[in-house]
């Protein structure tokens, strides 16, 4: 609600007050007294929805009195009524989510210990103790004995070597492919794996050999599994040769070079991870560190859960405020002097609705020649009457006096052309019979005798 003065059209007889021959100076020429005139106006309140919708109920009329907290109008919350039990029954679902939440929390939480507990007793089994590290000797290599670092350090550091250890399988392999493309022809590659095949083949006939040894009355198959071993010899020697026959010395040094690099790298990745899968025991077993990882997520979603609750709550929280919007009351003691609703139609939030004037107390502006001016003070007492109450006077008090000359000609030389110099004088006025009306014209008598 904004405050503003409602001023009906002002009609200020400002003629009177420049010409000494009007009514300015009341008495005779010996004893004149200051008097002007001016409009009622009174302070009024705009009235204001603060949300749109359809006007349902109107409670008031024009020139009705209200007091503060009085009911004006009502605009329609059905659908802000649907909108609040929608948002009702969404914080129940995240109640509900909450708690399946947290259950879901204690029961991970539950699982892990399990699984500790289960990984310590495991240990006990393989007489894996936290203390054989304080009796394991440590390489001559090492100047720090194995307990300088804690196991979670320690396991740390095993992580990185299988990360170091699998990048450079990776460099090694692509290395042996480099020197595999440049060896030789285009069969070289081929030629290879033919010779792999060999090996894999003879591996098989010798193991066939000698369980054909050791058979009762084995002789048909000893003879038969001496000719496929024959065979695969045979086989194997032949591949070789080509093999052989297609590398020059110093392309089979680098191919060789290159395999036994791959063939490091490879057992330096499983020697990394057989380490790790040592340190990883215990409390710091992979089931453990799964299980505890479940409680993370359990967790985490709790807090999604309590964070889905509060927005949930907030919602109504929100449409709780706006349903209490649909009803709007008086925030002042006052008179409903504009009324621009009728039942049905549509109000904007923000628009005005009605205004209430604060006739309890109205003012006056009345103008005065620069001569009078002088002589006028603040919190002077005046008496003011209106043409509707005659022989009635109000009794009233000067609360401004203006610091700035209206209606100034130009060039102002003469004392006539002084005269016409006015300045703004405000009077407040009590009206608790609310008799005074805004735009009611009224009479001032300063009661101040100008003299000859």
């Amino acid at each position: 609600m904004n405050r503003k003065y409602y001023i009906l059209p002002v009609f200020i007889v400002l003629i009177a007050l420049m010409l000494s021959a009007c009514s300015v100076f009341e008495g005779t020429p010996a004893e004149r007294y200051i008097t002007a005139s001016g409009t009622i106006s009174a302070e009024t309140v705009d009235v204001s929805p603060e949300i749109s919708g359809k006007v349902v109920e109107v409670a008031v009329k024009e020139g009705q009195q209200v007091a503060a907290g009085e009911f004006l109008f009502r605009i329609d919350d059905e659908i802000l009524k649907a909108q609040y039990n929608q948002a009702i029954a969404a914080v129940e679902m995240a109640k509900a989510s909450q708690k399946a939440a947290e259950e879901q929390l204690n029961a991970a939480t539950l699982q892990a210990l399990r699984a500790e507990q289960g990984a310590r007793l495991l240990a006990l089994q393989n007489g894996q103790i936290t203390v054989t590290t304080w009796s394991k000797p440590a390489p001559d290599e090492f100047k720090q004995p194995y307990w300088y670092y804690q196991k979670s350090e320690a396991i740390q550091a095993a992580k990185n070597e299988v990360e170091k250890a699998q990048t450079l399988l990776d460099n090694e392999q692509v290395n042996l492919e480099n020197v595999q493309a440049k060896a030789s022809n285009d069969n070289f590659i081929a030629l290879e794996q033919d010779l792999a095949n060999m090996r894999a083949r003879f591996q098989v006939a010798e193991q066939t050999l000698q369980q054909s040894k050791l058979a009762k009355n084995g002789d048909i198959l000893q003879d038969m599994a001496q000719k496929e071993y024959d065979s695969a010899l045979a086989d194997l020697e032949t591949y070789q040769r080509k093999y052989d026959q297609m590398l020059t010395s110093a392309a089979a040094e680098e191919v060789l070079e290159a395999r036994a690099k791959l063939a490091v790298s490879i057992a330096r990745l499983e020697n990394a991870k057989s380490q790790l899968d040592l340190l990883q025991t215990g409390e710091n077993s992979l089931d453990v560190q799964t299980a505890q990882a479940a409680v993370s997520s359990a967790g985490a979603q709790v807090e999604q859960a309590k964070a889905g609750l509060v927005q949930a709550e907030a919602a109504v929280k929100l449409i709780e405020i706006q349903l209490s919007k649909t009803t709007v009351t008086a925030a002042v003691d006052g008179t409903i002097m504009v009324n621009n609703l009728q039942v049905s139609e549509l109000a904007g939030a923000g628009s005005i609705a009605m205004a209430i004037g604060m006739l309890k107390e109205v003012s006056l502006v009345v103008y005065v020649p620069e001569d009078a001016y002088g002589r006028i003070q603040l919190n002077q007492k005046v008496s003011v009457s209106v043409d509707s109450y005659p022989g009635k006077t109000y009794s009233g008090e000067v609360i401004h006096i203006s610091d700035q000359a209206e209606f100034t000609p130009r060039n102002v030389q003469t004392v006539e052309g002084r005269k016409a110099t006015v300045y703004a004088i405000k009077i407040r006025i009590p009206n608790p019979n609310l008799e005074l009306k805004p735009g009611m014209p009224a009479d001032v008598d300063f009661g101040i005798l100008l003299g000859k």
